[in-house]
């Protein structure tokens, strides 16, 4: 049977999970070993590393604004790390169960839902979430860029460990098309006259499009064919205006 075809990223922002073989189990040397292997092919592919969270049996991490193609990108850091640990060990053959999963974001936002989740999963020694701001390995200025401060980065995790916030964002229900077509007709304009504005009043009406019904840049592109470029940018700093 054929795999399923992998879910893309409109901003090439995932989170990944890689499950140890059913043999294997790894321990601190190797989980180091594999935080070495992330931040060493995240300048030489073009990535950010924001968060892991490394048990004994599932490896859990967050790329952020991937340059080089997701597939591309894991075969050659679990490449890398399945020789080295191989290599250690003094053993031979797969260190992996599968094919890693990916889940994709589709907004910054969802990014920063994914560190959370990563964060609160099962396992705290090799967690990123102990010692954010002064984590070695990933990319601080991002958290930076979108929390400002490390108190607000701080107020957020605390609030994500109350169980009643605990809920996973990384998919995300998404309004339907004919709904979408019928807010923008019903509440905006139609929509073959959002392409005869300005460029100052379409990105207000867009922005408020998006505001109002948490549609991706792809999807609103899809409907209104608008430059996609546009939108992911309009998305983005709503994004951001959220975080802070």
């Amino acid at each position: 049977m054929a795999r399923k075809a992998r879910q893309l990223s409109e901003i090439n922002s995932y989170t990944i999970l890689l499950k140890a073989s059913d043999t294997l189990q790894f321990n601190n040397h190797d989980k180091q070993l594999f935080l070495e292997t992330v931040q060493k092919y995240s300048s030489v592919l073009s990535y950010k590393f924001l968060a892991y969270n490394l048990t004994d049996s599932i490896l859990s991490f967050v790329l952020y604004d991937c340059d080089t193609a997701l597939d591309t990108t894991m075969r050659k850091i679990v490449v890398s790390f399945v020789n080295k640990f191989n290599l250690y060990h003094n053993r031979s053959g797969k260190v992996f169960k599968d094919r890693f999963v990916s889940l994709p974001a589709h907004s910054v936002k969802d990014v920063w839902d994914m560190v959370y989740d990563v964060h609160n999963l099962s396992g705290t020694e090799f967690n990123s979430v102990n010692n954010y701001f002064d984590d070695k390995y990933i990319n601080l200025e991002c958290a930076k860029q979108f929390y400002g401060s490390k108190e607000n980065f701080n107020v957020a995790v605390i609030n994500r460990n109350n169980p009643e916030t605990l809920k996973s964002k990384i998919v995300k229900t998404k309004i339907k098309d004919a709904d979408l077509v019928s807010f923008i007709t019903r509440e905006i304009m139609p929509i073959e006259e959002l392409k005869t504005l300005e460029q100052g009043k379409l990105k207000t009406l867009l922005t408020e499009i998006i505001q109002k019904t948490s549609a991706s840049a792809r999807q609103i592109a899809r409907i209104t064919s608008l430059p996609l470029r546009m939108l992911w940018k309009l998305t983005k700093k709503q994004d951001n205006s959220e975080g802070n």
